[in-house]
């Protein structure tokens, strides 16, 4: 998890102080039920070098998205090679997952360029689009519907991923309210913590309904989640995955 300081990232710390809001919801961070789960074998595990590090979403049969940053080298600041990754998706404590490589993978430039002097920028770039070396069976997982999000102040969110070092399980965070958005980064009111970088930002809906993706979770900082929307993004993603 990519977690802020304001020293770190001035221009993020004004936006929260223009917020003046209520600190964290009382929104509910709960385990899935097993029935749950197997609505939700979209979200996946991405791992690096065997070890947890991200949440991943599955988006087509051969996609999946998440954060830039769990893709890049914070050392070198360049994409990692994809050997190093392998993203799992449906795991539970009776371990019933599927295990894919990952093929290619591409962030958005404005992430790579790392403007430090535009913080804000810089996380509404923290999007990264990876292709699987072999497309998930419809039987193992069902792709999440990316949907637009124009008006996001007020909706009701629920936040999704796997706790690095924490339940095997996926946990969701239910009825996080949005408070303020801006050039494609909302601030949502609940805490989120490592491994959840990446993970699906969905409309809360009645239990039933099948979820619609609008953001991915990019980062953390004074019980507030950064999310970035995915939608406006997904055609320059896929386009530099071709080249």
């Amino acid at each position: 998890m990519n977690r802020l300081t304001w020293l770190k990232w001035p221009v993020l710390a004004m936006l929260l102080l223009t917020l003046a809001r209520q600190g964290d919801a009382q929104t509910l961070r709960r385990v899935l039920t097993p029935a749950e789960a197997s609505a939700w074998r979209a979200v996946g595990s991405l791992n690096v070098l065997g070890a947890e590090a991200c949440t991943a979403i599955l988006i087509s049969p051969h996609e999946a998205i998440t954060a830039a940053h769990c893709a890049v080298d914070s050392n070198t600041g360049k994409l990692r090679p994809v050997g190093l990754y392998q993203l799992i998706l449906g795991q539970t404590s009776d371990n019933q997952s599927r295990r894919y490589r990952i093929a290619a993978s591409a962030v958005l430039p404005g992430y790579l360029a790392d403007d430090k002097t535009n913080a804000l920028a810089g996380i509404a770039s923290d999007l990264a689009l990876m292709t699987l070396a072999t497309p998930v069976d419809p039987k193992d997982a069902t792709p999440m519907v990316v949907a637009g999000w124009d008006k996001p102040i007020g909706d009701f969110v629920d936040i999704l991923g796997y706790e690095r070092g924490g339940p095997v399980d996926v946990t969701i965070r239910e009825g996080c309210m949005v408070l303020d958005s801006l050039s494609g980064v909302s601030v949502a009111n609940c805490s989120v913590i490592s491994g959840l970088s990446g993970g699906p930002v969905v409309l809360s809906a009645p239990p039933g309904a099948a979820p619609t993706l609008v953001a991915v979770v990019s980062s953390t900082g004074q019980g507030h989640a950064y999310v970035v929307t995915v939608a406006p993004h997904l055609a320059e993603l896929r386009a530099l995955l071709t080249k």
